[in-house]
């Protein structure tokens, strides 16, 4: 058998290099266009879970601008929609950047719009716990046949007031930690459990608090 002329070997070396090199080529090619689909399944992902949170933080907001009477957190509540609603529409038609966009620009708002609620809400459920304490005391000091009250019924306003007190408590904790959002959670519950109180007491609500009574107490 004849051995490979030089030509031959030089031939074999470049066809092999060639082998190499394109399978090499093809190989980044492949490893580039999966690495694209996984971080564009992870962008999915994440979107979606940002999103989730954002629009349970919105859906509190507007539960808690309902129940407080204020002109100021009805504008920001106001402007909180309209960015939910852009996002809403970018998030169903919207580009990858309009998406991206319209995300942080409502990511950036909260943090703030919820430390401004939480501020108002603990002044606005303390003078309701005020309230209520000066209330009971005067009715103590009716007579029974002027505002007459069971056993019972005087033990479940105690309670609900004790409940409205240690809510509100807890939310000023929450709050000082800077967790605004359950801290507004927990001012809530002692604004409802305020107005069960009254409710329970057969006294009237305070006209600012009418609206959240109609919302809230059952």
């Amino acid at each position: 058998m004849d051995l490979p002329t030089p030509a031959e070997i030089m031939s074999l070396r470049v066809k092999g290099g060639r082998f190499w090199k394109w399978l090499v080529v093809f190989s980044l090619i492949a490893v580039t266009i999966l690495a694209g689909r996984i971080y564009s399944s992870q962008s999915t992902q994440g979107f979606r879970e940002r999103k989730k949170s954002v629009d349970s933080k919105v859906r509190i907001l507007r539960e808690i601008g309902n129940s407080f009477e204020s002109s100021e957190l009805k504008k920001d509540l106001q402007k909180i929609e309209n960015y939910s609603a852009d996002l809403n529409s970018a998030s169903k038609a919207g580009s990858i950047q309009e998406k991206s966009d319209s995300l942080a620009l409502l990511e950036r708002t909260l943090p703030e719009s919820m430390k401004r609620w939480s501020e108002f809400a603990e002044t606005s459920s303390d003078k309701l716990l005020q309230h209520v304490a000066k209330e009971s005391r005067f009715l103590k000091m009716e007579s029974e046949d002027h505002h007459p009250l069971t056993a019972k019924e005087e033990e479940r306003a105690n309670d609900y007031f004790r409940m409205a007190r240690e809510e509100w408590l807890s939310g000023n904790k929450f709050r000082r930690d800077g967790n605004h959002l359950y801290a507004l959670v927990l001012y809530k519950r002692s604004l409802k459990y305020s107005l069960s109180s009254l409710k329970v007491s057969k006294l009237p609500y305070p006209e600012e608090y009418k609206n959240a009574a109609n919302r809230l107490v059952k």
